[in-house]
């Protein structure tokens, strides 16, 4: 049956062509967009870990000044672990032609570990907590991805500008680099490979602050979180926001999920598009092929034998553009994830988080149920679509069907 049906495929080779065609591209945009949105949602779910579950983002409001005596309240709070408090500023690195918008971070240098599971020096050392012009840079700041551009080593000076110019233009700060950590690249929303981080005490005085930028507060337990985040947002009002890296991680889950959902549920619409198509390619071939239908069963094929043939025809279709599309669409994943992760590329100022090297991490999500469901789907609504013109077809009648011209 399936020779004979294979055979009734190649005798109409452009009608065949464009019905498998309509079944590729269903399945190519399944597998692309499924395979996309999932490698993303375990993409951004390992960015989010980095940062322990146990770890809180406490960032004030314009009407709040974190101090010290703040940081000793939060670590007086029941389930309290650890408290970082930390200073950030927004700096230029300046290239000539190309601008890298980075982010310094002043805190204590010794508790990264704490803060960042599995962060590595990969040369020198940690800046001591009394010297104010000493930073630890991430791996794309001394070795920055892009060839052409000079990278600064270990007891090299490292020159940051000022984000906003005045009249007397931007300010210049020098600091020398005391060490270099392996690349590390997303955690939560701060790309370590393209931050910098300096003491405390060096921030506060170089940058004249008076007030922390925000606290990262460290549960006890990851079930402690929720009950330490409440106290947290008691203590400073509805002025503060404040997250931990659980809530972040179901959101982004959440809304990922919704976003797989989404996008497969359009690809199928398309696929279900692609069996209407066979539909209709399945009735315009019994009408042309009735007189051959009515010799088949004169000469002894069953109405079963007639149904098995335009099903066979209609299989052959849906395992043709199943096996195609599944593999445009594993090409067309890769393609996806290339475009998102070249976002962010040279032209003028990267924030944090947005180079190419945090997304380069994103690859698809292609598992063996997303290929089998690939495979097997299109099958099925070929076979779907192909039923009731193959039952119409076993219903003919031999003597109307042999005097059909």
């Amino acid at each position: 049956m399936f020779a004979l049906a294979f055979k009734a495929l190649k005798s109409r080779r452009l009608r065949s062509s464009l019905t498998i065609l309509g079944i590729v591209i269903g399945t190519a945009l399944i597998v692309a967009l499924i395979a996309s949105t999932s490698g993303l949602t375990v993409n951004i779910s390992a960015q989010m870990s980095r940062m322990g579950v146990t770890t809180i983002s406490v960032m004030p409001g314009p009407r709040i000044k974190m101090s010290d005596s703040d940081v000793a309240a939060v670590a007086s709070i029941a389930g309290v672990s650890e408290v970082i408090p930390y200073y950030s500023q927004r700096l230029n690195i300046d290239y000539g032609t190309t601008t890298l918008s980075v982010t310094l971070y002043g805190l204590d240098q010794s508790r990264l570990g704490s803060l960042y599971k599995g962060l590595e020096l990969s040369e020198g050392t940690l800046a001591d907590m009394y010297d104010p012009s000493g930073v630890v840079v991430g791996s794309s700041i001394h070795d920055p991805p892009e060839g052409n551009l000079q990278g600064v080593n270990v007891d090299e000076l490292l020159l940051l500008k000022g984000t906003s110019s005045g009249r007397g233009g931007s300010s210049t700060y020098s600091f020398l680099v005391k060490g270099v950590f392996k690349s590390f690249g997303q955690a939560g929303f701060t790309n370590i490979d393209e931050s910098i981080f300096a003491t405390s005490m060096g921030a506060r005085l170089i940058f004249k602050l008076s007030s922390y930028s925000g606290l990262y507060v460290i549960s006890i337990s990851p079930e402690m979180v929720t009950s330490v985040t409440a106290s947290v947002q008691e203590y400073f009002g509805s002025e503060a926001r404040i997250m931990n890296s659980k809530s972040m991680l179901e959101t982004v889950q959440s809304v990922t999920n919704q976003l797989t959902l989404f996008m497969g549920g359009i690809a199928a619409v398309s696929l279900f598009v692609a069996g209407i198509g066979i539909t209709n390619t399945m009735f315009v071939s019994i009408m042309e092929r009735t007189r051959e239908i009515g010799i088949m069963k004169a000469i002894g094929y069953g109405a079963g034998d007639i149904l098995r043939l335009f099903l066979s025809e209609a299989s052959i279709n849906g395992v043709i553009g199943g096996f195609l599309g599944t593999i445009a669409g594993t090409l067309l994943s890769f393609l996806l994830s290339g475009g998102l992760s070249g976002m962010g590329m040279m032209g003028g100022p990267r924030a944090p988080g947005s180079s190419t090297t945090a997304s380069a991490g994103f690859t698809p999500a292609i598992t063996p149920q997303l290929m089998a469901f690939s495979l097997l789907f299109p099958i099925g609504i070929s076979i779907l679509a192909g039923l009731y013109p193959a039952w119409r077809a076993s219903r003919l009648n031999i003597v109307t069907a042999l005097k059909y011209e």
